[in-house]
Parts: structure tokens; C-alpha cells; sequence
């Protein structure tokens, strides 16, 4: 129900309350005053009750006003509930109260305004005590609100004051918390400083330490390899001085009693150095000294030697040409009494007396007094038939370790024919090629992992280790003569590479090299089948000149040269065969110069020394046109500088003979490329007195 004011209903109810409290009390006060009953239909009717004598109007309006306050069927507003009731009873019941006849009506009808009026009156100033009420209350409400508003802004402020504290007091801890957390960082930074500074000085030292050590070890090397050096120098130079003394003769021993005397003396006191060296398992720079001493002696010997040979070539020289001359005079002679006698000379046939033949002078001659050659015809129109001859073309020592090595390949090629011509190994040998190809076809010196995992495969499978080849696995244990086949294989894809890929590269023969002397070192059974197999393709390599034997044809001849035939019999160019011969060449001056791995305890199997050994045998041979001149370029070129620091004087020295000698007597038969380019060579060498290290050789250090 909606009031004139604007007040709040929550605000008018407050009051209710305490109205309830007083009208109770009221109530209270009026019962000792009223005896009859009040609610109900039958109740007194207090509005015609005649008030007690003595009592005034007003009176009797608050004894009527406190009943009616009482009264609950009164309402607050308007008209009484008794007079609403009192009418709606008067429309329903036509006789009124039971007691209306009691009573006067205009008493009655006074009465009822007077109460009116007074009831109207009071409604009114109780609406005005009301609203006086309200009008407070709103007031008290309003200062409340105010009061708790002005509270709420003390609050707020008071609060604000509080988060600012609080934040200031969060910011200055957070502060503190970050200066510590930096401080401790500090800390924690100088601490790692400190121990980065602590580990770099120890990290210096050990890398001092291990500097030192990699000197001291590379003076060691260094050292062992002069030891080395000079005992293949000393060695070479016993063997020099031993083919010496047998090439002059018996009858001439006499004249070397003392040089054979210092050389018992110097093999002694060298041999006694070595074991003191291998005692002591450590080589000094005052045993390297001794050694350069030992070898300075024994070249000494040697040109002493060499020059007693010289008289004595000299001499035998001046008896051949006293014999020619005797032998001449006898000529003529028989030719003026053959002039005279001509008609008896026809008659009986005498023939002419045959023409002197000259001691041949190279078979087993010394290194620094080459013979003058009779010239050599290309390889495809020699024809040898004189055994004398025949010998003079290969060494007593390479002859027999080239008849050795040629019988132990037939004897092993003979055995493993039972395994070639087994159609039912078909697939067995297949798989054993890729197995060998695919790695020895990938040989290079790109990267140390990348040419290590080559020699390892290779390796696995010589010894007897399943490898994977393509799909498969595949083992030498998978037949008898699978480590033969295996390992003559092997030996033959090693030789070939030669001629597909040094030939055109000469940088990769180094790696290739490296390789097959750790095989050979480890399997020693692969070497001598890959030099059985590069001394077919290349019997110069021996060095040998093969001689055309009776009966054999011409192609058989060549092809025993190493000339390659296609279908039909039609020979290869000259110059592609050259060109393989220089890559074999190539092939075998870097296996003999080649480094073994720091790890293989093991001695070289073909080491320097066999370099050395072709070249002075090559220069005691008669030149072959293109074919000898080719390889000489070749070998030099790859294993000079080598053979310039093991030998040093000594090599010079046939380098000289080279130079010259050599020279001279080649370019009686050749005139052409090859003999342009070792000239060139030559005398590059000469005018620098060095040989240049070749071009892609693998360090000491490689693997």
C-alpha cells in the first residue's frame, strides 16, 4: 500500500515492533475496565453504552479510543471496522444489533459523529505523529547513512592506507628479496668465475703437460724414424757393398781385405747400437748421432769399394780391348791369307771367322758404374733367346723372389678353381665380390671415420667375420677355400685400382696404399697375392724383362707384358697401356713409402727398402723405350722425396747415375713423350737438389 511520502518501506517497518509493544501495554491497562467480551457477533456495543456518571465526552473518547486501539477489527485508515461491519450487518440484518432498542437513536447518531469526528481527529494526528515519526526516523536514517557513508570513507581511506603500506611494505621486501637474489648471483658468479678461472689454468696445464708430452713424443718418433731411416741406409749400404765384392769376382778379393775388415767392425758396433736401443726401448739423439756416424763410414767403404771397382773395370776394360785388337789383328791375317788363297777358299768353303762377342757387363754390376746398354726394341719386337742375355735382364735376387712369389699364386689359383668352376658357389661368389668391391670402391682419404670403417670391413671379412654384402651376410667360413678365393680377390680389386681410378688420379693411390699395407701387415698371405697380381699386369714392377719364349705367340707375349686384348685380338692403344703401367707404378711407390697405422706394433712388410731396391735394380738394367722412362717418373715422383731423406748421399748418387748414364744410354732407343718428361724431371731434381713430398700423401698421423 503506497503512502503520499516517499519513504521506504524497509524504513516503515522498523517501527512495527515496538507499535506491537504498545498496544499490548494498552491493552493491559484497558482489561480491569472492560468485563464483557469484546470479539464475536454478540459482543457489547460500546458505542451505545451510556458512560459512567460524572465522566465528561473526552473521557469517554479515550476510554473508546484505548478500546479501539485495541480493537483489532479497527483499522488505521478511514472508517472503523465496527462501523463498516456495523453497516454491512445493518444491509443483512434489517433489526440491527439485539440491543439497538434499547437505546435512543439520536443519542445514538450524536454519538456515533461526535466519535467520528474525534476518530477522524485522531486519525489525523496519529497520521501526523506518524509522518512526525517517519519524517525522524528518515532523518536518523539519513544522519545514519551519512555517518556510515562518512565511516565507509574512513574505511576506504584507512584501507587505502593499509594496501599502500602493505604494498610499500611488498615492494620493499620484493627489493630486498631481488638485492639478495642479485647478490647471491654475484656470489654465485664470482664462485663460477672463479672455478671457469681454476678450470682454464688446469685445463692450461694439462694441455702444457699433454704439448709436452706430444714433443717429447714427436722427438721420439722423429727420433726412432732416423733410426730407423738409417738402418734401411745401413742395411742398403751391406747390400751394396756385398753385390760389390761378389759382381767383381773372387780373383779380385784380395783387393778388399781391409774394407771387408771395417765392414765386420761397423756391422758389429751398428747391430750392438740396435739391441742397446732395443733394451733400453728408447731411442736418444746420441744413438741417432752413432748411427749417422756407422752410415757416414759405410758410405765411406762404399766409395772406396767403388773406386777399386772402377780400376778394376778399368783394367778389365783395357784387357777386353787388348783382346779385340788381338782378335782384329787375327782377322786380318786370316783374311790376307784367305785373299791369297782364293780359289782354295772357295773351293773347301771356309767361312769368315765370326765377329768378337763383348763381355756383357751388367749382370750384377754396381749401382754407381751403369754398363752401356745395347738399346731394347718396344716391348711388342723383343725376342730373347741367349741365356746369357736372358739374365741380364732381371737381377739373381728379383728373379728368384718373382719365380717365389709366381709359384705361390699358381699353386693357390690351381687349388681354388675347384670353388671358380662350382656352379652351385654361383651365388657364394657373387656375394663375396660385393662384399670386396663396394668398400675398396669407396676408398678415400675424405675423412678419417670414412676411410676407417672401409679398412675395418675389409679387415672383418679376412678374418673370417660376417659382413653384409647388399641384402646378405656373407663369410669366408662359408666354404673351404672361401679365405683363398676371398683373399685373392681381394688382392686382384686392390691391383686393378691402378688403372681405374690412380691412373687418372695420382692423390688417390695414397689411402689405397695405406690400406693394403694394413691388410698385408695383418694378413700376410694378401700381399704376396697383390704383388703376384701387379706383377702380371706390370712385370717391370719386378723389375723384369720378359722374354718371348719359344713358341709362344705374339699376343700371348704382349698380354704376358700386360697389354689388354678386346674381342677379335685387336690390341689396345699404346698410350692407354702406358697410362695403366704409370698408374701401377704409382700403386707400388706409395705402398713401399706408405706409413703403417701408430696402433700396428707390426714392421712394415714392404717397406722403402723395396723401393730402393727397384730403382738401383732399374738402373742396372738396359733402358726399354716409353715403358722404363714412364715408370721412372712415376716412382720418383711419388716416392723420391722418401728415398731422398732414408738414403740421402746414396740416393743422390744414382740420381747422378740416372742423369747421366741412364739417360744417355735411353735416349739411344727413345726419342719420345716419356723420355721428354723424365728428362724434365731430371733436371728439375738436379737444380733444386730435392724432390718435392707428392701431392695428397697421407700424414704420419692419418690414422
Amino acid at each position: 500500500m503506497g503512502s503520499k511520502s516517499d519513504f521506504n518501506i524497509t524504513d516503515l517497518l522498523t517501527g512495527f515492533d515496538s507499535m506491537k509493544l504498545s498496544a499490548l501495554r494498552n491493552a493491559a491497562k484497558l482489561s480491569p475496565l472492560i468485563k464483557e467480551r469484546t470479539l464475536g457477533p454478540d459482543c457489547v456495543d460500546f458505542s451505545h453504552k451510556t458512560p459512567p456518571r460524572g465522566a465528561s465526552v473526552v473521557e469517554e473518547t479515550k476510554s473508546f479510543e484505548a478500546a479501539k486501539e485495541n480493537d483489532l477489527n479497527v483499522s488505521n485508515e478511514g472508517t472503523p471496522r465496527s462501523d463498516r461491519k456495523a453497516d454491512s450487518d445493518e444491509k443483512k440484518t434489517p433489526n440491527g444489533s439485539p440491543f439497538a432498542g434499547c437505546i435512543p437513536s439520536d443519542l445514538t447518531n450524536c454519538a456515533a459523529v461526535t466519535l467520528k469526528l474525534y476518530q477522524e481527529d485522531l486519525e489525523r494526528q496519529r497520521l501526523a505523529g506518524v509522518q512526525k515519526i517517519l519524517a525522524e526516523r528518515q532523518s536518523k536514517i539519513q544522519l545514519a547513512d551519512k555517518q556510515r557513508d562518512v565511516q565507509l570513507q574512513q574505511s576506504l581511506q584507512e584501507a587505502k592506507l593499509t594496501a599502500a603500506r602493505k604494498w610499500q611494505d611488498s615492494e620493499q621486501r620484493l627489493l630486498n628479496a631481488i638485492r639478495e637474489q642479485e647478490q647471491l648471483a654475484q656470489e654465485a658468479a664470482a664462485r663460477r668465475q672463479a672455478e671457469i678461472e681454476q678450470e682454464n689454468r688446469r685445463q692450461s696445464d694439462i694441455q702444457a703437460q699433454l704439448k709436452r708430452r706430444q714433443e717429447e713424443l714427436k722427438r721420439k718418433a722423429q727420433l726412432i724414424e732416423a733410426i730407423r731411416q738409417h738402418n734401411g741406409q745401413f742395411r742398403f749400404g751391406t747390400e751394396t757393398f756385398t753385390k760389390a765384392l761378389t759382381a767383381i769376382g773372387v780373383q779380385h778379393a784380395t783387393k778388399f781385405t781391409n774394407q771387408k775388415k771395417s765392414m765386420r767392425v761397423l756391422q758389429k758396433d751398428f747391430e750392438q747400437l740396435l739391441q742397446t736401443i732395443n733394451a733400453n726401448h728408447e731411442v736418444t739423439q746420441a744413438d741417432v748421432d752413432q748411427a749417422v756416424e756407422y752410415c757416414k763410414q759405410l758410405d765411406q767403404l762404399n766409395v772406396e769399394v767403388a773406386e777399386i771397382v772402377i780400376q778394376i773395370e778399368a783394367s778389365q776394360i783395357q784387357q777386353q780391348q787388348l783382346q779385340l785388337q788381338r782378335q782384329e789383328q787375327q782377322q786380318r791375317e786370316q783374311q790376307e791369307q784367305a785373299a791369297t788363297q782364293p780359289d782354295q777358299q772357295q773351293l773347301q768353303g771356309t767361312p769368315s771367322a765370326a765377329p768378337p762377342k763383348v763381355p756383357d757387363s751388367t749382370d750384377g754390376g754396381s749401382l754407381t758404374t751403369a754398363p752401356v746398354a745395347q738399346p731394347v726394341p718396344k716391348p711388342e719386337l723383343v725376342r730373347e733367346t741367349d741365356d746369357a742375355l736372358l739374365r741380364s735382364k732381371v737381377s739373381p735376387e728379383c728373379q728368384q723372389f718373382y719365380n717365389e712369389i709366381k709359384s705361390y699364386y699358381e699353386q693357390n689359383q690351381t687349388a681354388v678353381k675347384q670353388l671358380m668352376d662350382d656352379p652351385s658357389m654361383k651365388t657364394y661368389r657373387f656375394n663375396c665380390q660385393k662384399a670386396i668391391n663396394v668398400p675398396v670402391n669407396a676408398i678415400s682419404a675424405v675423412n678419417r671415420e670414412h676411410f676407417i670403417d672401409k679398412y675395418r670391413r675389409l679387415a672383418a671379412l679376412l678374418g673370417g667375420q660376417n659382413v653384409k654384402a647388399g641384402d646378405t651376410m656373407v663369410s669366408i667360413n662359408g666354404h673351404p677355400l672361401g679365405r683363398t678365393y676371398c683373399t685373392m680377390l681381394m688382392a686382384k680389386k686392390f691391383v686393378s685400382q691402378g688403372d681405374t681410378s690412380i691412373s687418372s688420379n695420382a692423390s688417390a693411390a695414397f689411402p689405397i696404399a695405406a690400406i693394403i699395407v694394413a691388410l698385408w701387415q695383418q694378413f700376410p698371405e694378401f700381399g704376396r697375392f697383390f704383388l703376384a697380381y701387379l706383377y702380371r699386369e706390370c712385370p717391370y714392377l719386378v723389375p723384369y724383362y720378359l722374354p718371348q719364349l719359344e713358341g709362344q705367340s705374339k699376343e700371348e707375349y704382349l698380354k704376358s707384358l700386360g697389354y689388354r686384348f678386346a674381342d677379335g685380338g685387336v690390341m689396345e692403344n699404346h698410350d692407354q697401356y702406358l697410362k695403366r703401367m704409370a698408374g701401377m707404378a704409382r700403386l707400388y711407390a706409395a705402398v713401399c713409402i706408405t706409413v703403417p697405422s701408430r696402433d700396428e706394433r707390426r714392421p712394415h712388410p714392404h717397406g722403402l727398402e723395396y723401393g730402393w731396391r727397384w730403382l738401383a735394380n732399374m738402373l742396372n738394367l738396359p733402358p726399354a723405350p716409353e715403358i722404363t722412362p714412364t715408370l721412372m717418373v712415376e716412382f720418383l715422383q711419388t716416392a723420391g722425396a722418401d728415398l731422398h731423406v732414408a738414403y740421402g748421399a746414396q740416393f743422390m748418387k744414382a740420381l747422378r747415375a740416372l742423369h747421366g748414364v741412364y739417360l744417355k744410354n735411353l735416349s739411344r732407343v727413345d726419342t719420345g713423350g716419356p723420355m721428354a718428361r723424365l728428362v724434365g724431371l731430371m733436371e728439375q731434381i738436379m737444380q733444386a737438389g730435392k724432390i718435392e713430398q707428392p701431392e695428397g700423401k697421407l700424414s704420419a698421423n692419418f690414422w
